[in-house]
């Protein structure tokens, strides 16, 4: 089992599926979990391979109907998902069982700094959730980034091991990183630990925070790969992921790799070449997809395919190996916004225009070609089934692939698409009936 990509989230407790909760987070009267009761009808209208009448939902009032990042995360391994409960100017931790929405356990209340008076309130200093591998556990982390202006900015960060159980858990980590930065910083799952990016006058830094020992790594600029070829710049570059044997690192003008370890020049996917443009390396880290790097590479020139410039392909995180690619252009996001995924198992990942079977070796481009429009998948199960939207004309249809043939299924007129893939269920978000927020709804497969 792997973990699954989210972010920010949540308050309000609503109904779950035979049962309702307060806004306090206590299960009420009628249970947490069980079949639907008809005054609660899902709102869902999902793919004949899930079953509505059972499940269980969650409203989040105070995150917006069009935030920038998925606010759930669910781990697994651990068998739950985790919501971020906002109460006063605290958060709190709630993860519930993935099966039954019952309550596993909830942390101690965390509070982010205070906004200095001159910041206005942005998305980008909401504190966020995400849930982390690293080593044989799972981490469910919280992190917000406080601009200062007048001092050092910070990212403040708490860490709770998703396996836990009971009520006020302590985080087995808390740190305070202080940083001088140009803009927002970012937090994404690195790999092999959280990943903290940042910019300072153009120039790019990172921190390395390993959820098991509490250990921090911070990186400048200076870092190279130490084989480059002649005719390739080897100056100037970002870590754009950690490896368990240490940071992946990007090189400005194009090529990746981990120093002493491999490097892309020696697992150029067909179609593309070490070099871009005759000169400058070639290859650029888009993702970390659990232990993969996803990658982009200018492709060759091929008169019969004039639409395909790029090649996407996916590496082995600790060997650098080339596991798939196709010809195809990941970041044409034709107005669909999408978050890269893979499936809970592992084998399966999605990204925008492109599917892959990691463990076959296929992969798929659903980009437009003439004969059949554009596809934007936003999700894929361990039965190799994605989910997403193909572009008609002015209009969006749901459509389900199939990632053993690359067959374009179109749904139903008004399907939903899920959001996140469990192993045995699937959530849906939808906005609230109440005006507030997100409606999340989990219903399990048939």
């Amino acid at each position: 089992m792997r973990k699954i990509a989210a972010v920010v989230v949540a308050t309000g407790m609503l109904a779950a599926c035979g049962g309702a909760t307060g806004d306090d987070g206590k299960a009420g009267s009628g249970g947490p979990g069980g079949s639907l009761p008809s005054a609660q009808k899902s709102l869902v209208k999902a793919p004949e391979g899930f079953d509505t009448s059972k499940g269980w939902q969650q409203a989040v009032s105070w995150v917006s109907e069009d935030a920038e990042s998925m606010p759930v995360g669910a781990a697994p391994e651990a068998g739950v998902v985790a919501f971020l409960q906002k109460r006063g100017e605290d958060y709190v931790v709630e993860a519930r069982d993935a099966a039954t929405g019952a309550p596993r356990w909830s942390s101690k209340a965390w509070r982010p700094p205070v906004l200095p008076d001159n910041v206005a309130p942005d998305e980008a200093y909401l504190p966020r959730l995400l849930v982390v591998n690293e080593g044989d556990r799972e981490y469910v982390a919280v992190w917000a980034y406080t601009p200062h202006f007048t001092d050092k900015d910070t990212v403040s960060l708490v860490l709770y091991p998703a396996d836990s159980s009971g009520e006020g858990i302590a985080p087995a980590h808390a740190r305070s990183l202080p940083i001088d930065a140009y803009g927002p910083a970012k937090v994404v799952d690195g790999g092999s630990g959280l990943l903290v990016s940042w910019e300072d006058k153009g120039t790019s830094y990172a921190a390395a925070v390993d959820p098991t020992k509490d250990h921090v790594q911070t990186y400048d600029e200076s870092l190279e790969l130490p084989v480059c070829q002649e005719e390739v710049a080897c100056i100037g570059g970002s870590v754009d992921g950690l490896s368990p044997d240490g940071p992946v690192i990007g090189l400005d003008p194009g090529g990746f790799g981990v120093p002493g370890i491999w490097q892309s020049f020696d697992a150029v996917p067909p179609g593309a070449s070490a070099t871009k443009s005759g000169r400058w390396g070639n290859g650029v880290v888009r993702h970390i997809l659990d232990d993969h790097v996803l990658s982009e590479w200018e492709a060759d020139r091929d008169p019969a395919r004039p639409e395909e410039t790029t090649v996407a392909a996916a590496h082995d995180l600790k060997t650098g190996k080339l596991k798939a690619s196709v010809r195809c252009d990941t970041e044409d996001g034709d107005g669909v916004s999408f978050q890269p995924m893979v499936s809970p198992n592992g084998r399966y990942a999605v990204a925008g225009t492109v599917a892959m079977d990691l463990e076959q070796g296929k992969a798929y481009c659903l980009q437009d070609n003439g004969e059949q429009e554009s596809v934007r998948l936003m999700s894929v199960g361990d039965d190799g089934i994605a989910y997403g939207l193909q572009r008609a004309s002015s209009q969006r249809v749901p459509v389900a692939v199939t990632l053993g043939t690359g067959k374009v299924e179109p749904l139903p007129k008004g399907t939903h698409i899920p959001s996140l893939s469990l192993p045995r269920a699937a959530g849906f978000s939808l906005p609230s009936p109440d005006g507030n927020g997100l409606l999340f709804t989990f219903h399990p497969r048939r």
